[in-house]
């Protein structure tokens, strides 16, 4: 199968802006109007996929600071390492974990990697971070910090214009970052999927570009997702990551699945400051690996997969490509 709509290869919320962005300016997301819309086949996250050096140490901290709790164990089969295109990664253990709400349709998925010399977040293309729902940030903040995470954005409002909505973002020990995010009076201004537990699952997925419209065009024509409006935005946490000025905004834009808080935001990195990110020969990349997006029209995604859907996870059909900042994707089929 070939990839049909690619561009050449290639980070931080509209909503994940978390007081560490101001919006600038806005334009239109629209490429042309088309005689009939596709139906949208992607409908939402349903895992991320962390890589660490250590991770019943990962484990113990994410219990801690987050409240996942463990749903299974093991370690990755030669059959799945051969799906995701990532053979080293074969006999590696893994542990899967789900948020304190039982939510079915999402889980965290830890699995070890080599450590990679030199590699820091927020300055390579790919999947950076992910969002999370929390009802009280502020009380979120304490559990990470006791947890061993790094707080690298303290709890504040999004901006004065969204005040209800307060965020933060912590590290993880493999250089995975996590944004949270609160609707702290009940306004929901920006319509934030409730949460059924102190911190729950994923609503936001940060990617990494070079090319903010070859991106967007990949998501919009091969996966026919929506995509959401281009803002520009100062985004602290990236500029100070990537050493240019404070004031300096960057594009973002998003595109999303049809269940709520389905989206993927991209993030314009300036290309001489940043670049591909860095992995051990046949593994995963470190950090934020994967996202895993679940279909009900698995056989309509015209993509090139590193290896034959096959079945699994024993449910439907599963397979992974990498896309053009070269994030890692997993598309796995609802039945």
């Amino acid at each position: 199968m070939s990839a049909k709509g690619t561009s050449n290869l290639t980070r931080r919320g509209v909503i994940a802006g978390a007081g560490a962005v101001t919006v600038l300016t806005s334009s239109s997301s629209s490429a042309g109007a088309e005689a009939i819309e596709q139906k949208n086949p992607i409908l939402g996250h349903a895992i991320a996929t962390i890589g660490v050096p250590d991770v019943a140490a990962a484990q113990a901290m994410y219990k801690a600071g987050i409240g996942l709790y463990e749903v299974n164990k093991g370690t990755v089969s030669k059959g799945v390492s051969e799906s995701w295109g990532a053979p080293a990664m074969a006999g590696r253990p893994w542990v899967m974990m789900r948020c304190e709400s039982g939510d079915p349709t999402f889980r965290i998925r830890i699995v070890q990697v080599d450590p990679v010399p030199g590699y820091h977040a927020m300055t390579t293309w790919g999947l950076n971070a992910i969002e999370m729902i929390s009802e009280d940030i502020y009380a979120v903040n304490e559990r990470v910090l006791s947890a061993g995470f790094d707080v690298i954005g303290e709890p504040r409002p999004l901006s004065e214009a969204y005040a209800s909505v307060h965020a933060m973002q912590v590290r993880g020990p493999g250089e995975e970052l996590f944004y949270y995010a609160s609707d702290m009076t009940g306004e929901n201004e920006f319509d934030l999927i409730r949460p059924k537990s102190p911190v729950d699952r994923i609503f936001n997925a940060v990617v990494g570009t070079p090319n903010i419209r070859g991106s967007r065009a990949f998501y919009k024509h091969v996966l026919r997702m929506k995509l959401g409006n281009v803002q520009e935005f100062k985004v602290r946490m990236v500029s100070d990551a990537l050493g240019y000025d404070r004031d300096t905004a960057i594009e973002m834009g998003s595109a999303k699945g049809r269940w709520a808080g389905s989206s993927i935001e991209f993030d314009a990195y300036p290309i001489g400051l940043s670049g591909p990110r860095p992995r051990a020969p046949g593994q995963l990349p470190p950090g934020v690996s994967m996202m895993s997006l679940t279909t009900d029209d698995f056989d309509s995604l015209d993509v090139s997969y590193a290896a034959a859907p096959a079945v699994l996870y024993g449910g439907g059909r599963a397979a992974t490509f990498v896309g053009p900042s070269g994030e890692w994707v997993e598309i796995i089929e609802d039945v």
